[in-house]
């Protein structure tokens, strides 16, 4: 989920934030109009795996905000899960332990170095978060060694899901987040990898509308950016985030997703703060009873 900006419109932007943090009372009516309000078929997918082991692979550590309640149900339920990235946010001050291991076994990196962008003039005068187009990934991200590399780490791990950010507008245009998920999607239609589907976490039509059109895109151009979401529809030629296929229900694992959340330093938190309105504002049982599902577009075979 890392957007990349100076230091100075990192600072304006986190008081700006604050400050309308602190305007907002902290009601449930204030949240209420996120929430998604369409439904979808109830997964029965995942209770029926007999192979427990699932990955969760995405461009930055973040990047799974979106599906942390479903993921923490699997653990609770006896699965052996991972993240794997691209990058991560640096831990907070005198915290040794990733935010991740509230989840799952914790966060490793794809690739040790981290390198995974090439550097030439067309990556070089943009910003990192706004979107690309496809024919500019070649030149832009090293896609041969990320593909190769996490052909064998996922066969060597040997999980029977993966889940991801979508492939099509990486949750809000971040052109990281497309490249890493068409990724797994490729192998996967190649059987060069052996899972049995791909997850991918994305939020209804009216999340979609809330959220990123009238809340992010204002604030973006507020602070003075360009919405990577607007960009994005043009750019990838598409209408915007994929449809969902199916709900989980993440009630009763709302503790586990808000502890997660919060785990994270505060530079994580103030991107977070940006997809997921006022959390930090509620206990988990109250925030997560009106935000009380997640939602996956699932690819099988």
């Amino acid at each position: 989920m890392i957007i990349k900006v100076s230091k100075s419109s990192i600072v304006f932007s986190f008081l700006a934030i604050i400050f309308v943090s602190c305007k907002t009372k902290n009601t449930v009516s204030t949240i209420q109009k996120f929430a998604a309000t369409e439904s979808y078929p109830n997964d029965n997918y995942l209770d029926t795996v007999s192979n427990k082991r699932a990955l969760i692979i995405s461009a930055h550590d973040d990047d799974d905000c979106f599906m942390a309640g479903t993921v923490y149900k699997l653990k609770q339920a006896g699965w052996e899960i991972e993240q794997w990235t691209l990058q991560t946010t640096p831990l907070e001050k005198g915290n040794s332990v990733h935010p991740a291991e509230v989840i799952c076994k914790g966060n490793k990196l794809i690739l040790e170095n981290d390198l995974y962008r090439n550097v030439n003039p067309y990556d070089s005068t943009r910003l990192a978060y706004l979107p690309i187009p496809r024919e500019h990934f070649a030149a832009v991200f090293k896609t041969e060694k990320v593909k190769s590399v996490l052909e064998q780490k996922i066969n060597a791990f040997n999980p029977s899901v993966i889940f991801s950010m979508d492939n099509e507008m990486g949750g809000y245009g971040n052109p990281e987040h497309v490249f890493i998920c068409q990724i797994i999607v490729d192998l996967f239609k190649e059987n060069k990898i052996p899972i049995q589907r791909i997850y991918q976490g994305v939020t209804t039509n009216h999340m979609e509308e809330e959220i990123i059109v009238k809340y992010l895109t204002p604030l973006m151009e507020k602070w003075g950016y360009p919405s990577p979401y607007l960009i994005g529809r043009e750019v990838y030629k598409i209408d915007g985030i994929p449809e969902p296929d199916v709900q989980v229900d993440i009630q009763l694992y709302a503790d586990g997703k808000m502890r997660y959340l919060r785990a994270y330093s505060e530079d994580a938190k103030k991107n977070m703060r940006k997809f997921i309105p006022y959390f930090e504002n509620f206990d988990a049982k109250t925030y997560f009873g009106v935000f009380d599902r997640e939602f996956f577009r699932v690819i099988k075979k």
